[in-house]
């Protein structure tokens, strides 16, 4: 959780503390409208109208992933609240899926889409690939299936670009595909009896809340404000560097859990919601 006491804020922490408000607020208000969603709708309607030949030819698990990055891009280019702001993209190689630079930072924006029943532990907690965030969780993650501490690997180029903070954010939506009727939804669970997430535990109609929702939007801290959180955020890594070695050097990719990055504070010391969540 990040440190509330903002008197002991360095002046670049606060730059980018009150940076980190600003553009989640305009991206929530973009990913939440009403627009929005209903083009989410369209898109998966599209897709099942063609459902049983785009799994056929294309053989793919997660054929929602691409469809939703050319709609986040499509919307943030295109926005009334970005017009004006957007002065080029952001050239680095391994950024997020939409990256670009405004005035006073430089903004990526990753899309995660979730298989309710494939990999409902990617929705408990936000998954992060090491170029998606800058964070430095220095060498203070124990990994227990390898019993040693691993460092975090944060390779998204630089905490900064041309003395512009780099932001990270990322929008998840939770979907199902339904192989028996052949079709994917957005996740609606009201409308299932036995839970998808529940399919290897004995109680299949349990409801749990946190698949209450279908779509959340988080804001991972920039590097420089990592000491606010004692260098301490990773709970848990999805991926390592190289993979299958008892002793790697770095991740590929990470957990944290949605509850660290919620309780955020600005350069004032006034709180404000790093994640929000609802339902399409």
């Amino acid at each position: 959780m990040q440190c509330s006491n903002h008197q002991s804020y360095t002046q670049d922490q606060m730059i980018v503390l009150d940076l980190e408000k600003k553009y989640f607020e305009i991206l929530y208000k973009i990913f939440s409208s009403i627009q929005f969603q209903d083009e989410l709708k369209s898109l998966i309607n599209d897709i099942n109208r063609r459902w049983e030949r785009i799994y056929t030819h294309w053989g793919k698990e997660n054929v929602v992933d691409l469809a939703v990055e050319r709609h986040i891009n499509y919307m943030v280019y295109n926005h009334k609240l970005l017009k004006g702001k957007i002065q080029t993209i952001y050239p680095s190689v391994i950024s997020s899926d939409t990256a670009f630079v405004t005035s006073d930072a430089v903004i990526n924006i990753d899309s995660k889409t979730v298989n309710v029943a494939g990999n409902p532990g990617d929705w408990r907690r936000q998954n992060i690939g090491c170029n998606q965030t800058s964070f430095d969780n220095k060498m203070n993650y124990y990994a227990p299936d390898k019993k040693i501490y691993v460092q975090i690997g944060a390779f998204l180029a630089s905490e900064n670009h041309h003395g512009k903070p780099v932001l990270s954010y990322f929008l998840s939506t939770l979907f199902h595909s339904d192989k028996q009727k052949k079709m994917d939804s957005w996740y609606d669970d009201s409308k299932y009896s036995s839970k998808p997430y529940n399919k290897n535990n004995k109680n299949k109609s349990r409801v749990n809340e946190q698949f209450l929702n279908n779509i959340k939007f988080a804001c991972m801290p920039n590097a420089e404000v990592s000491s606010l959180y004692d260098y301490d955020i990773v709970d848990g890594v999805k991926g390592y560097v190289p993979p299958n070695v008892p002793n790697p050097s770095s991740t590929s990719s990470f957990r944290v859990q949605f509850e660290s990055l919620k309780n955020r504070f600005d350069s004032k010391g006034r709180s404000w919601d790093g994640v929000k969540e609802w339902k399409i």
